[in-house]
This record gives structure tokens, sequence and C-alpha cells, in this order.
């Protein structure tokens, strides 16, 4: 299964100036635990921004058409929309960003888990909350501490 994970404030945004935009401890905390010995697929920006290269304990996939070091693969868009759902990976696929690659891989992605942190936070990016809406489906929200957490999969 290929899902996808991600924090967004009350309007969708993910991201402002290559960063996160606010600063939730508990949050990154979850994300660690949803991926810990998984495989993680993200964009080149989502990789620059990264404090500590590769994500540790994680298979790190980075989809870009640049050369990078440090990553367990590189691929581009077209080898990525082609190869991903055809691997047998013995553990999870998350795709962790940025707005782009989300759009650009949603044909591929089961589901998406999206953790509301609320609040408006200025953003410069955003997730594709159109597409996002029109072919997926909530079908479990949690109420925690640290967001509104919502479970997302493909309309059949």
């Amino acid at each position: 299964m290929i899902r996808a994970i991600l924090a967004h404030d009350a309007h969708w945004g993910i991201g402002k100036d290559g960063n996160l935009p606010w600063k939730n401890t508990r949050d990154l905390e979850w994300f660690k635990e949803c991926t810990d010995g998984n495989v993680v697929v993200m964009g080149r920006k989502t990789w620059d921004s990264l404090p500590r290269k590769p994500l540790p304990n994680r298979e790190n996939i980075v989809i870009t058409n640049s050369d990078i070091q440090g990553a367990d693969s590189v691929m581009n868009l077209s080898a990525a929309l082609e190869s991903l759902p055809k691997m047998n990976f013995s553990k999870d696929v998350w795709i962790i960003g940025g707005a782009s690659i989300i759009e650009q891989l949603l044909p591929i992605i089961d589901e998406l888990w999206l953790n509301n942190v609320g609040g408006a936070h200025n953003c410069d990016v955003f997730l594709p909350k159109m597409a996002i809406t029109r072919d997926f489906e909530p079908k479990h929200t949690e109420v925690q501490r640290f967001g509104i957490i919502t479970k997302w999969t493909r309309r059949t």
C-alpha cells in the first residue's frame, strides 16, 4: 500500500520558505512512529529541507532529475509513477512531500494520512485540496493533542 503522510494548517498549507511553518514536536513524533522502519518517498525540496539526511531507520527515495547524495534511491517522476506501484515492498511506503510530489503521485496513492494542526500559518505551499477531496474520502478521524488526524481513502 502507498500512503501519503503530511501535516497541514486550516487552509491546507504545508510549508513556508522551504520549511514547516509551525513547531509541533508531537506531530513529528507521530510522523516518526508511522514511518520508522519503512520507505519514505519525497521530492528534492523536501529532501533539501530535512535537518538530518537521510531520515534514519528508513529507506529514503528522492524523486528528482538532479544528482542527490545520501539517498538510498533517486528516480525521476515517470520512473516513480511506473515503478513504485510494482515494487514488492515488505515495508510500508510513505509519500512525505512536498505538495508537487503529492499532486503528481495522487494516481498511485491509496491513502492519505493528514494531520490538521489548525490555525493559519501564512504558508506559501499548499496541498491540492480540490484533487484530494475529489479522489479521496475521509474514512477515519481522530483528535489528538497535536492536531486532528484524518485518514483518507480512494473513492470507489
